[in-house]
């Protein structure tokens, strides 16, 4: 879904909550990720970033943080 400038990997739009799966791509762009979750949350956004590798390899615990975000 495109926000303001950006594509999320994920929204849920009722919740107003991005979801970023941050793959190898995303390793030491750690201020621009922050300056863009900076701008989604000027949006009304909040932005939960979770790494690829716990999407792949433990999604049930992935699921719970979506699950935890959605009730925060």
């Amino acid at each position: 879904m495109v926000l303001g400038d950006f594509i999320a990997d994920f929204v849920v739009p009722a919740a107003w909550l991005v979801i970023e799966v941050d793959g190898d791509a995303h390793r030491g762009r750690g201020a621009p990720d922050a300056r863009r979750d900076r701008k989604l949350a000027k949006l009304g956004y909040r932005v939960l970033r979770l790494e690829a590798g716990v999407v792949e390899r433990a999604l049930p615990q992935a699921l719970e943080r979506v699950r935890e975000a959605l009730n925060a």
